[in-house]
């Protein structure tokens, strides 16, 4: 394995072994991009707090319990129950008290709806709404200008995230746009450090992303790995992913303005 990858993973394990992780869910989100260097970012839909299926929001009820013998289920006893809530309770502390290391919010949904309202305050959000099980409605509209590198989202007091979508100004003027949260599978570290890697990350939170993401342009588009290439559009030329579980590819395209 390259020196990289292992990088990656001293930065990524703390995540990955408690699975708590932002990115997209169900969404639309479209960028126009104009060759006076200025822009627009729109994402409507989902951003999940993606957490382990045993660390969810809701505390231990004893009917979690779970006995075996001889591979056959039984009733458990007591002190059985008691030591698997121990567990539970114990797994969940830790993804909460690692979640909010990371600046992200606990489990509880009074944490959650305090959240919402924070990022409103913050240039772009419209609305935050926190619908439960780690899942908040978003409406995010920014207009800006490409002259400096800009990623998306941005959330207080989180200094460990991947972009939903970065804009990185070359020195050559042309714009590098790349989604690196807008894939599908096991997600974009698995994207980026390929299948060796991604066989190793099989224990992480998979990607949720699902959904449209289109750049719309009237600078010159020099690469993009869409599946149907650059379209005409009124105002220039458009790009479009379609993100899902079967979708392993970063979106990328390189635009002069």
């Amino acid at each position: 394995m390259h020196h990289w990858t292992k990088r990656l993973f001293a930065i990524a394990a703390p995540l990955l072994l408690t699975g708590c992780l932002w990115g997209p869910g169900k969404f639309n989100s479209d960028l126009t991009l104009r060759k006076d260097g200025s822009f627009v970012l729109n994402y409507r839909g989902e951003i999940v707090l993606q957490l382990p299926p045993d660390a969810a929001a809701q505390p231990w009820s004893d009917a979690n319990a779970k006995c075996q013998t001889d591979g056959k289920d039984r009733p458990c006893a007591k002190a059985e129950i008691a030591e698997q809530k121990d567990a539970y309770d114990k797994k969940r502390k830790d993804s909460e008290g690692m979640a909010k290391i990371f600046g992200l919010p606990g489990l509880d949904d009074a944490s959650n709806r305090a959240f919402a309202a924070k990022l409103t305050k913050f240039a772009g959000w419209r609305s935050v709404t926190y619908r439960g099980n780690g899942v908040f409605d978003v409406d995010y509209h920014f207009e800006g200008r490409a002259t400096q590198d800009f990623l998306f989202p941005a959330l207080p007091d989180n200094d460990l995230i991947i972009p939903f979508i970065a804009i990185r100004r070359r020195a050559d003027g042309a714009v590098l746009v790349t989604a690196p949260a807008f894939t599908g599978g096991m997600g974009p570290l698995a994207a980026r450090a390929g299948q060796t890697a991604a066989n190793g990350m099989k224990e992480g939170p998979v990607s949720r992303a699902e959904g449209r993401f289109t750049v719309t342009t009237d600078g010159e588009i020099l690469t993009n790995n869409s599946e149907e290439g650059a379209a005409p559009h009124p105002t220039g030329r458009q790009l479009h992913w379609d993100v899902g579980a079967s979708s392993n590819k970063i979106p990328e395209t390189l635009i002069r303005l």
